[in-house]
């Protein structure tokens, strides 16, 4: 009786409101629409059922004929989803209301703030997500999140990585993997993954790249270990028409005056723990396997116009003494300029480890000995016309002979006519012996001629001779200009360095010097990051 009662009150509210263009729905007699509603259905505990059908396909109407955009009803199909669906007349397809996903916690909505490039969720502006073309895609700020982002994976799979990135630009594609878990393998040797591995497989692209500039004050890249080698390179050559690309190539340009050594490549070794003597501390070490072909540990290639170049320098300095040699001496025109003496070390079986110095002198000499058969009392020596090619014989530089002759009744042997070519030797007192004698000439070579004696050594490397001290000045102050020396080895014999130098290395002598051969008539002045500027590639 009480629902009959209710039907009826709500019947005679629905005429009476339909008089004024408006309905309301309600349990209370007295109750009245809201001037703003068509229908206007009030209640405290009570609720509003829809409709309930079985829609089995969103894109037909069936099984409601000719419904109207904006029909509401509830679908019970559980295969197209239950819920409440309108009708979408413009699309002619059954739409359903959002609703919040069925998981625990508080559904958090993403808005697109005024004039906003990118959406965020509606409770963190620190989450961001911009629009096709803007500079980024994503974009978090950790603000004072002591991580400002984390990514796991537990995936086992040959590749997996934590985080992938990839620069999809045709024919410029960039791969960068986080917490990668795949193997790479490098010269016969395979490791299971990296922390950050970057891939490239296109032109004009490299793996990892570091840069500090404006007030940086740490070096690019920084590479620590205490178990192993803190920076490990390891390259296949397999093309044969360019030189042998390095391991490792590190270049410094210098635009400024600057003082003290400005190494393309430094190393330092520092034993800073332990006792005894138990190794060998040692800042660079070098080690080269040619098989069937040459080999050299080390090559060093050194390139000025007119100012002090060498080749090496070695220096040794303890708490007892110190020895420095310079190597391959363009300046002071040597092959070896140092301290201390020159000397080679025989090893014998009964008399152990022992030491042969060479000879020194005030000035270059070269020796040459033979021996003659001294016959009535005469002979007649001819120099070696090699060694007259190569030596100056005049007045001011006269021939030295020095005898000893092995007869035992002699007068004495005198050395007369003496020439550019050659000398005689006549006995004392008209005397008519004969038999052998040794002899050893002295001559002045052209290499270096003009020099002089006692001439002005150089001191320590560190120690620019602009700034030697007024005690190691020596009185015979050598002058390049005044000294002869031999024309490189290139020009006497005609041909051109850079013939026999490969692509990609340094040319070593000749017009172009100092240069990298990047082609045949190519050059660059540094070995390029991109092959493609080699001619041959």
């Amino acid at each position: 009786m009480k629902k009959l009662t209710t039907l009826l009150a709500a019947t005679a509210l629905l005429v009476s409101s339909a008089l004024q263009a408006q309905v309301v729905l309600s349990t209370s007699p007295t109750a009245d629409p809201h001037e703003s509603t068509m229908l206007d259905i009030q209640s405290t505990n009570k609720g509003v059922s829809f409709p309930n059908v079985d829609i089995s396909d969103l894109e037909t109407a069936d099984p409601v004929t000719s419904p109207i955009t904006g029909l509401m009803v509830y679908n019970t199909n559980t295969t197209t989803g239950p819920g409440l669906f309108w009708w979408d007349g413009t699309n002619t397809q059954w739409v359903q209301f959002a609703r919040p996903l069925s998981m625990p916690g508080n559904l958090v909505w993403w808005i697109r703030p005024a004039s906003a490039n990118y959406i965020r969720p509606e409770a963190n502006d620190a989450v961001r997500v911009y629009d096709d073309g803007e500079p980024y895609g994503y974009y978090y700020s950790g603000n004072n999140n002591l991580v400002a982002a984390y990514f796991r994976t537990t995936n086992s799979t040959n590749g997996a990585c934590a985080v992938q990135g990839f620069s999809d630009v045709s024919g410029n594609q960039t791969y960068g993997y986080l917490g990668y878990n795949g193997s790479i393998t490098i010269g016969g040797s395979t490791i299971g993954g990296a922390a950050v591995h970057g891939l490239v497989e296109d032109a004009n692209r490299t793996a990892i790249y570091g840069k500090t500039a404006l007030n940086a004050t740490i070096a690019a890249i920084l590479g620590y270990s205490d178990v192993w080698i803190p920076g490990y390179f390891f390259g296949d050559h397999n093309n044969s028409s360019t030189a042998a690309y390095p391991a490792l190539y590190g270049h410094i340009n210098v635009n400024v005056d600057a003082n003290g050594y400005q190494p393309a490549i430094h190393a330092y070794h520092d034993r800073s723990g332990g006792s005894g003597n138990s190794g060998f501390s040692v800042g660079i070490y070098a080690y080269a396997n040619g098989a069937d072909q040459d080999v050299r540990g080390i090559v060093s290639f050194a390139v000025g116009n007119w100012v002090n170049v060498q080749g090496g320098y070695f220096s040794a300095v303890s708490n007892w003494s110190s020895a420095y040699a310079y190597v391959a001496d363009d300046w002071n025109s040597r092959k070896i300029t140092g301290t201390n003496a020159v000397s080679e070390i025989i090893p014998t079986k009964n008399h152990g480890r022992i030491t042969m110095t060479c000879p020194e002198a005030p000035e270059y000499w070269y020796y040459d000995y033979g021996t003659v058969d001294l016959i009535n009392g005469k002979a007649h020596v001819e120099i070696d016309p090699i060694l007259v090619d190569i030596i100056i014989i005049d007045e001011d530089n006269p021939l030295k002979v020095f005898l000893q002759v092995n007869i035992p009744v002699c007068e004495g042997v005198a050395v007369v006519n003496k020439s550019a070519t050659g000398f005689d030797l006549v006995e004392r007192n008209g005397g008519t012996h004969t038999g052998e004698i040794d002899y050893q000439i002295v001559v002045r070579p052209k290499t270096l001629f003009g020099e002089g004696r006692f001439v002005q050594a150089p001191g320590p490397d560190y120690l620019k001779s602009k700034d030697d001290p007024l005690a190691a000045k020596a009185k015979n102050q050598r002058s390049k200009e005044s000294i002869f020396i031999w024309p490189p080895d290139y020009k006497v014999y005609g041909y051109n360095p850079e013939d026999y130098v490969g692509i990609g290395e340094i040319i070593p002598d000749g017009p172009n010097r100092g240069k990298v051969k990047l082609g045949n008539g190519k050059y660059g002045n540094k070995l390029p990051f991109d092959k493609k500027e080699l001619n041959n590639n």
